[in-house]
C-alpha cells in the first residue's frame, strides 16, 4: 500500500468528520467522490454516435464536419459507418442536390416520415450497389434480432454496443428509371445526406437527431 495516499485518504476523512459529516464512512466518501469525478466520462461514453467514412483504395475520408466534397476516381468505393449504441442510419442519395442544399440547423425534409420514406434494399448489399432516388430513403442498420442486415455480409464488432458496417459501391440503381450504372460510366455529381435519429415518438416517428451529415462526390477526368 501506498503510504503517501493512505495519510491523505486518513486527513481527509478527519476533514470531512470536523465539518459534523464524520457519520459518513471513508469509504463511501471516496466512492461519492469517485461517482461525481468519473460521472462525466461515463456519461459520455454512453452516448449514441455514427462515424462515416468514405474508401477508396488506400484513401480513407472522415466525415467529421457537416459538409464533406471529395474527388474520387470513377471506380467502386466503400461507404464505412461505424454505429455505437444505435440502431442504423437514413440515407439520401440522388443526383439532385435537393436535399444536400439542407443546412445544418435546416429541418431535414420529411423527418417525421423517415421510416416510411425507407426503401427496400437487397440483404447483405449482393448487388454492391447504391439506390438513386428524388424522394426515398436507405436505412443502414444493425438488428441483433435479425439474421440480414443492409451492409456487406461481413460485419466488424469492436464491442457489445459498436459495429462497423460496410457498403461496397460498384454500380447505382436509379429507382426512377429501374435502371443499373456503373459507377465508372457516371458523370454527374453525387449527393449523399446521412441522419441518424436519437428519439421517436409512441407511433415510432422520429422527433429528434443526433447526427447529420452531408456529402459531395465529384469525379476525377481520367487523365488527372
Amino acid at each position: 500500500h501506498n503510504p503517501i495516499r493512505i495519510k491523505f485518504l486518513r486527513q481527509l476523512n478527519i476533514n470531512l468528520c470536523s465539518k459534523s459529516i464524520c457519520s459518513m464512512s471513508l469509504s463511501r466518501t471516496i466512492f461519492i467522490f469517485l461517482y461525481l469525478l468519473l460521472s462525466p466520462a461515463v456519461f459520455f461514453a454512453q452516448q449514441k454516435d455514427v462515424s462515416i467514412r468514405i474508401v477508396q483504395d488506400d484513401e480513407a475520408h472522415q466525415l467529421n464536419d457537416f459538409e464533406t466534397r471529395l474527388a474520387l476516381e470513377k471506380e467502386g468505393f466503400k461507404i464505412q459507418v461505424l454505429l455505437s449504441k444505435t440502431e442504423g442510419v437514413y440515407v439520401f442519395a440522388s443526383f439532385s442536390d435537393s436535399v444536400y442544399k439542407t443546412g445544418p440547423s435546416d429541418p431535414v425534409p420529411g423527418f417525421k416520415d423517415l421510416p416510411n420514406l425507407a426503401m427496400a434494399e437487397e440483404e447483405f448489399n449482393n448487388n454492391k450497389e447504391l439506390i438513386i432516388s428524388n424522394e426515398g430513403w436507405s436505412y443502414w442498420f444493425y438488428d441483433p434480432e435479425l439474421n440480414w442486415h443492409r451492409f456487406n455480409k461481413k460485419l466488424v464488432f469492436l464491442d457489445s454496443n459498436k459495429v462497423v458496417g460496410v457498403k461496397s459501391i460498384k454500380q447505382y440503381y436509379l429507382l426512377d428509371k429501374k435502371e443499373e450504372v456503373k459507377v465508372k460510366d457516371n458523370n454527374r455529381p453525387l449527393y449523399i445526406f446521412f441522419v441518424a435519429v436519437s428519439e421517436t415518438d409512441d407511433k415510432g416517428r422520429p422527433v429528434k437527431e443526433f447526427m447529420r451529415r452531408k456529402l459531395k462526390i465529384e469525379w476525377k477526368a481520367e487523365d488527372d
